[in-house]
């Protein structure tokens, strides 16, 4: 083990090391438990960046650190986003969107607290993308809020909706115990402090407050594809760089999510991982190189399998409620 006492793999590449100060600084404790004990998993051949895991608590996350500024830049591409929120407002994920919210007034009547079921709840959708969750839940009477990184979004969803979603990130929001309800939809992927994070959605929450979140998970998948780059010496990374990229720099298990928030203060009502594809098909099979010809019958097979639940159960959704004092 290295003097300085961390574990760090050789996976990770000396370059990154020696160009540290230069490219961007490279995380040698873990993001979510802060255990020094980081074990390189594989160099993406995609991406020229190593994923490593915890060996503490099983966390998997991008070992190089990434900057703010890059993250708006990566989501300043108005015709790349336009195509994600198309995506976002098919009917099936709209469909998931009005569930999701019967199930949030559904635990909201369920308990109370002392100021009693709201007639309104408010809701505020972390990343609120197009806006086309707001829109499913003022349509269910809740008054919402969003927030969003992306110029573009912010764009569409003042076009689309009428919303105007504010830049400001949650950290510094001053709206403490003020939410009924914060959603996280496909968010704590991509932020550079998971942990950070879910404190903010706590400390903006109302006691007896819910949280949603919903993620990719770790899964046979994973398993799968790690095999397959092992095999190969490290030679293929292609299907391990369809899950953790520039944008998803940590996937989540089931059961680091659940410590991650209950390590926070929440309490965990259910977690369940889910077979669910966000984006058509096709856009996945183009993504992993399969040629034009063959995505269509793929994708009609692979869409078959997905609605009988007999695919991989790539995502999780956990709600969360806010312990009252």
């Amino acid at each position: 083990m290295p003097e300085n006492g961390y574990e760090v793999s050789r996976f990770l590449a000396a370059d990154v090391l020696e160009n540290a100060r230069v490219r961007a600084s490279v995380h040698f404790a873990c993001k979510l438990c802060r255990s020094p004990r980081l074990k390189g998993l594989y160099k993406s051949k995609k991406y020229a960046f190593d994923v490593g895991r915890c060996a503490d608590c099983g966390f998997v996350f991008v070992l190089e650190k990434f900057s703010e500024s890059h993250l708006r830049r990566m989501y300043s591409d108005d015709h790349d986003f336009r195509e994600f929120a198309e995506g976002m407002a098919s009917e099936k994920v709209c469909a998931r969107h009005h569930r999701v919210l019967e199930e949030i007034q559904k635990i909201l009547k369920a308990h109370p607290g002392k100021r009693g079921a709201p007639a309104r709840p408010t809701l505020l959708d972390v990343g609120a993308g197009a806006g086309s969750f707001l829109q499913a839940a003022r349509e269910a009477g809740f008054e919402v809020h969003g927030n969003e990184f992306s110029s573009a979004a912010i764009r569409m969803a003042r076009e689309k909706y009428g919303f105007e979603l504010s830049s400001r990130s949650i950290d510094e929001d001053p709206r403490s115990d003020f939410f009924d309800a914060v959603t996280l939809w496909g968010v704590i992927e991509h932020v550079l402090d998971p942990s950070a994070l879910l404190h903010h959605a706590f400390r903006l929450m109302k006691p007896g407050g819910v949280l949603y979140l919903y993620t990719p998970v770790w899964c046979l998948y994973d398993d799968l594809a790690l095999f397959l780059t092992r095999a190969s010496g490290g030679g293929t990374t292609r299907l391990l760089d369809r899950r953790i990229t520039p944008a998803h720099l940590q996937l989540f298990s089931a059961r680091i999510l659940e410590a991650a928030v209950v390590r926070v203060g929440f309490e965990l009502i259910s977690l369940g991982r889910v077979c669910e594809y966000n984006l058509p098909v096709t856009a996945y099979l183009e993504s992993l190189g399969v040629p034009a010809g063959m995505r269509g019958p793929m994708a009609r097979m692979l869409d078959q399998l997905i609605d009988a639940r007999f695919f991989f159960r790539n995502n999780m959704r956990a709600f969360c409620r806010k312990k009252e004092a």
